[in-house]
């Protein structure tokens, strides 16, 4: 027997080194995995990939028994379960929206998701369902950018006697459908709410994604590696049809109950919809239209765009956010921000907070005050009490903060060159100038280049590489700053 067993995770290549097995033991490896080994190619497959020099990716390689792992071989099998695991989600992390959930497919293709956490029923799910429809996975929906989604049949993880390690069983070997001969693609989502006392027959009803996001993202690895993941979600959403939630109690009512919702959404769930979930950053904004970028620095002081007051101390501003969706009906923002997990913090803020969120770009106290009372009204009472309250709470939740407006050289930029002479060139305009700066332009452009900060820094700075006062540079640098902001060069935030 071989050494190797070359599996097939969530599209990721990964060999099960059987080293210092004993011929039963890889063969008991064989047996659990057999679901999920990667198709052999043919040889004409082979000498396609070839001659296109399309070679496949090197598969990781996991050790089935460690050096100086001395536990029985159903222990070894159990922990095996949860290493290929993390070791398929941690490669495909930033590509794929892997969802803790079980998945099944019909002979079309079409995949069903049942989210929730561990206890929700997945396994106990996937079982009943898989019985009728190609098994998936009971572990982790991998889903692409288009809806794809790729397979992961690991074994599952059954209690045969109580108080001893689950049994690993390959899907095959209780039952279990195998894949369609089809693409696979994502058709259905639906969160699994099993109660034990639930009702006779499954009960399924509509979600709103604002309900559901928490719960979506807490489901989710590596949320926040994705390129903008709540837009992701959302828009796979309405591709199939919305989320649904289902209430039962015995998984075998599910299959009945599921199979209509998935064929109702055969025919209109997978075509293209406009997304009503547009973040901030997809919709019309003053603060992207700019002056003309072709004109000199010099042209520029003429035409000045609003900018904050290089003063201020106590400005509002948004916190940084890996992805914004805005909800309708009722208004509300879902914010997801990075933390120190791989799922990220996930805010849905809703009322005064979504005006106040958007206006704080930069906005002194009245002028979110003002905000407030043009989407609102004048209250019964002081609205400032009301402003400020809502603040407190959005400061609170690590939203907005308020400071001193920061400046740095914009992201679409390109530029290059030496402490006393660089060239600058605004991408964001193809028909945009190449700038040269020398002598004090070259100075407060390296001061910006040495990182975003407040203009009482940035002075500094400055005033430290000309070997002078800041009160004597102070005046140049505002109004140069300007200029670069004026020419799409330069930002505060």
């Amino acid at each position: 027997m071989t050494d190797r067993i070359a599996l097939q995770v969530l599209g990721v290549p990964i060999d099960l080194d059987v080293t210092g097995l004993s011929v039963a033991e890889s063969e008991a490896v064989a047996d659990a995995w057999a679901d999920a080994v990667a198709p052999t190619r043919s040889l004409s497959e082979a000498r396609s990939a070839e001659t296109k020099r399309a070679a496949l990716p090197m598969p990781l390689t996991l050790r089935v028994r460690p050096d100086n792992d001395t536990s029985p071989l159903e222990h070894v099998l159990e922990r095996l379960s949860q290493r290929v695991t993390l070791a398929a989600i941690e490669h495909q992390r930033g590509s794929l929206w892997m969802l803790h959930a079980a998945g099944l497919a019909l002979p079309d293709g079409r995949v069903i998701a049942l989210i929730g956490p561990s206890g929700r029923g997945k396994t106990t799910a996937s079982r009943a369902l898989g019985a009728h429809l190609g098994y998936v996975t009971d572990e982790t929906v991998g889903i692409d950018v288009d809806g794809r989604v790729l397979a992961y049949r690991k074994p599952l993880s059954i209690i045969e006697e109580k108080g001893m390690p689950k049994v690993q069983r390959a899907p095959s070997s209780l039952g279990l459908q195998p894949l369609p001969d089809a693409e696979l693609r994502l058709a259905a989502i639906v969160l699994l709410d099993r109660v034990s006392d639930g009702p006779d027959e499954p009960v399924i009803a509509p979600v709103d994604l604002g309900d559901a996001l928490e719960e979506l993202v807490a489901q989710s690895s590596y949320l926040t590696d994705m390129d903008r993941p709540l837009q992701r979600i959302a828009a796979l959403a309405a591709r199939t049809g919305g989320l649904r939630r289902v209430t039962y109690r015995e998984a075998a009512t599910l299959v009945p109950a599921l199979l209509p919702l998935v064929e109702r959404s055969a025919s209109g769930a997978q075509t293209k919809r406009p997304d009503p979930h547009r973040s901030l950053s997809e919709a019309p904004s003053a603060r992207t239209k700019r002056p003309d970028d072709r004109r000199s620095l010099s042209e520029a002081r003429s035409a000045k765009t609003k900018r904050p007051d290089p003063r201020a101390t106590d400005l509002w501003f948004r916190t940084p956010a890996r992805d914004t969706i805005t909800l309708t009906d009722p208004d509300r923002i879902a914010i997801l921000q990075a933390d120190s997990g791989d799922t990220g913090m996930l805010r849905v803020i809703g009322g005064i907070a979504p005006v106040l969120w958007r206006a704080a770009d930069g906005a002194t106290r009245d002028d979110l005050v003002a905000a407030a009372i043009e989407a609102f009204g004048d209250p019964d009472g002081d609205p400032r009490s009301f402003v400020d309250a809502a603040l407190a709470e959005l400061a609170d939740g690590d939203l907005v903060e308020q400071r001193a407006p920061r400046w740095a050289i914009r992201d679409d930029v390109a530029w290059t060159g030496e402490r006393d002479r660089f060239v600058v060139l605004p991408l964001s305009d193809p028909a945009g100038q190449p700038q040269v700066l020398e002598g004090s332009a070259a100075m407060i452009w390296a001061a910006l280049a040495d990182g975003a900060a407040a203009f009482g820094e940035i002075i500094g700075r400055v005033a430290e590489t000309a070997g002078t006062a800041q009160a004597v540079v102070e005046a140049d640098v505002i109004a140069f700053v300007d200029d670069l902001a004026s020419l799409g060069l330069a930002e505060s935030h």
